[in-house]
């Protein structure tokens, strides 16, 4: 009895777990297809138009160069009418993840880049942001529990940042040490942050 029972057990879990798996997939698929670029329309409409319409429709928010803010999608003018350059992108609690990161190219004026409490927030997306190195000077990760020690170090490619902000990111094992090699590789950025510290904004 309890070999069956420790059986079932087993059968059960096995179960659970490949249910799980194929959740996972099929959100990851969602995701993807949520933020996939499609290059056809960043050719017809430019990147800051096709990178807002990115960030909106995955729940961010932008800030044009004119200083006017957008968290709407629907908000967006026509498409006949041109848009201001993006400057800033707030993905808080958004579900941008690093299959779009490669709309930041070509935004010439994006400067700033909030990541926070953003579970699709990954490695990946780290070295994603390579994408936007001509120009951020500003980056804020925090409260990305998929972050980790390794994706951190990829931020040495932003080689213009001046302020990199860290803070709560619960999947990194040794935040003074990454903090270290970024100083070394961007010696003119700002570090700011603790392992589980609020930064004021």
């Amino acid at each position: 009895m309890w070999s069956f029972r420790k059986n079932t057990h087993t059968l059960l879990c096995q179960h659970n777990s490949r249910h799980k798996m194929q959740a996972r997939s099929f959100w990851e698929y969602v995701n993807m297809m949520f933020n996939k670029p499609d290059h056809e329309r960043i050719k017809t409409l430019g990147p800051d138009r096709a990178c807002a319409e990115w960030v909106l429709r995955n729940g961010g928010k932008v800030i044009w160069a004119d200083g006017k803010q957008l968290a709407d999608y629907n908000s967006l003018p026509p498409e006949t009418e041109s848009v201001p350059k993006v400057a800033v992108i707030d993905g808080t609690e958004s579900s941008i993840s690093h299959y779009g990161f490669s709309h930041l190219n070509g935004c010439t004026k994006l400067w700033k880049i909030i990541l926070h409490d953003n579970k699709y927030i990954d490695n990946r997306a780290m070295e994603g942001l390579e994408y936007g190195k001509d120009s951020l000077t500003y980056v804020q990760v925090s409260q990305c529990i998929n972050v980790t020690d390794a994706g951190l170090n990829k931020l040495s490619l932003l080689t213009k940042l001046q302020t990199l902000v860290l803070f709560n990111l619960t999947s990194v094992n040794n935040l003074e040490e990454c903090k270290k090699q970024l100083q070394t590789s961007i010696p003119s950025c700002k570090i700011l942050g603790a392992a589980k510290t609020q930064i004021d904004k």
